[in-house]
């Protein structure tokens, strides 16, 4: 069998049904879904995140990873890493239908969207990053000649954007190796990893070196919806060469 880590490849528009399947079916046991697209079926909130990974694909300082199981074929694992810019860029080829709902999404939502929640989610996030992704998250630049190259050199921190396996092929090592794939460039930069993560997600990211920053609170009773969750804001430090 291969190793993990070659399983990592970067996605193409043609991955947009498998990445959409892998986002939505790996946090059902979360509400933000069903809060933000209440009465939408599983598989309508996907055929919208098709639509919203296109847009993910079309930024050049997000880089969308994906793993296939081995045996199966199927895309199980979805990742996405926002870099600064003189990270290089992942230059993704889109049709033209594909970059033109890119552009915007949100009209091709399921109907009777809770745009309270969509909004309060991501200002919290926004709000989030700003707190702690700062130039001081960026050690001086270019890095040492041993690293070989440089990565970052903006004044942002590299920000883990998502993680997701499918239920029936986690605790195989996908998300561990994609998660080294990250860490090896960031200890390269000497550069810090910010994430913002479900309570299941945290155990992992403890293990691999990330420490909680805060817990957040995502309260949808303020937007006529029903309970709250919680989410992690964690942060890695880089590991020295």
């Amino acid at each position: 069998m291969e190793r993990i880590m070659d399983l990592i490849k970067y996605a193409t528009e043609s991955d947009g049904p498998g990445l959409a399947k892998v986002n939505v079916q790996s946090f059902q046991g979360r509400r933000y879904l069903q809060e933000v697209f209440p009465g939408a079926t599983l598989s309508r909130v996907q055929e919208y995140k098709i639509v919203v990974g296109m847009k993910h694909l079309a930024n050049p300082n997000m880089h969308v990873l994906k793993i296939h199981d081995p045996v199966s074929g199927e895309l199980a694992t979805y990742s996405r890493w926002q870099f600064p810019a003189s990270f290089g860029p992942s230059l993704v080829p889109l049709s033209e239908k594909a970059a033109f709902l890119a552009k915007d999404p949100i009209p091709h939502a399921p109907q009777q969207m809770n745009k309270g929640v969509f909004s309060a989610f991501k200002r919290l996030l926004e709000d989030s990053r700003k707190r702690y992704t700062t130039e001081n998250d960026i050690s001086k630049w270019p890095p040492n000649s041993r690293h070989g190259g440089g990565f970052f050199g903006s004044n942002s921190s590299p920000v883990l954007n998502l993680l997701a396996t499918l239920p029936e092929y986690q605790g195989r090592g996908f998300g561990s190796a994609v998660l080294k794939w990250g860490m090896e460039k960031a200890d390269a930069s000497q550069s810090r990893i910010f994430l913002e993560g479900t309570p299941e997600g945290v155990p992992i990211y403890l293990k691999h070196g990330w420490k909680i920053l805060e817990e957040v609170v995502m309260d949808y009773t303020q937007f006529g919806g029903v309970g709250q969750e919680s989410f992690f804001l964690m942060m890695r430090d880089p590991v020295s060469q």
